[in-house]
């Protein structure tokens, strides 16, 4: 029997999250351009990233423990990656010593509707569509680059990747901008819930933005 780990959430909840989860990690590799997600049995996903310090990536349901040890200890390539959809202290102590822990990041989601774009005074966000992603990129008057961000269409999901501001122009709203559009163009082709996985400085503005929280999630490699 799967030992599982004990929160005050409901089967309901669990449900829910598992499905962000799973639109998440099939829309971030729309986004990054790798193949699709492969299922692993009932508790994520393996996804070959292929990347030099990121060969490979297990994007892993936070509520099924063996599995994920069980996993974590057959596992000897190093680069590679899990993501846990569970908090640092259900994790940590499952995972041989040479996973290296990251810091602690969260899965977020928000019902998206069209609305007005608040551009900030003399900035422009042009949006460039590669397939199911599209890439929003924010210049200056001058022409320089200010921010950008990257969004893919997974069913009915929206998947928010790699939203950054150049520290010149950051704290006059255009990442608040950047999202708007994002969104605008997501609800264009029939999406209506956004999915990200935030840093701890990000989940702070986007809980601004009315993003709420679904799950915390574990990061950890795997290194020599």
């Amino acid at each position: 029997m799967h030992n599982t780990i004990s929160t005050s959430g409901t089967a309901g909840d669990t449900a829910n999250t598992d499905q962000l989860l799973g639109a998440w990690a099939h829309g971030w590799t729309i986004s990054r351009g790798t193949d699709a997600p492969i299922p692993l049995a009932d508790f994520g996903y393996r996804i070959q990233v292929g990347l030099p310090g990121h060969l490979e990536r297990y994007v892993l349901q936070g509520h099924v423990l063996s599995a994920i040890q069980k996993l974590a200890q057959e596992l000897d390539t190093p680069d590679t990656w899990l993501k846990v959809c569970a908090p640092h202290s259900s994790v940590a102590g499952i995972l041989p010593p040479r996973w290296k822990v990251k810091p602690l990041e969260y899965l977020m989601s928000k019902s998206i509707a069209p609305t007005a774009v608040t551009m900030p005074e003399a900035y422009h966000i042009n949006l460039i569509e590669d397939g199911d992603a599209v890439t929003a990129r924010a210049c200056s008057s001058e022409g320089h680059h200010a921010a950008t961000g990257r969004m893919a269409i997974y069913k009915q999901y929206a998947v928010f990747d790699q939203i950054v501001t150049e520290p010149a122009h950051r704290r006059r709203g255009l990442a608040f901008a950047i999202m708007q559009s994002l969104a605008n163009h997501a609800c264009s082709k029939a999406a209506s819930t956004g999915i990200l996985v935030a840093t701890d400085e990000g989940r702070a503005l986007y809980t601004a933005m009315g993003w709420t929280l679904a799950s915390e999630m574990t990061a950890a490699v795997l290194v020599e």
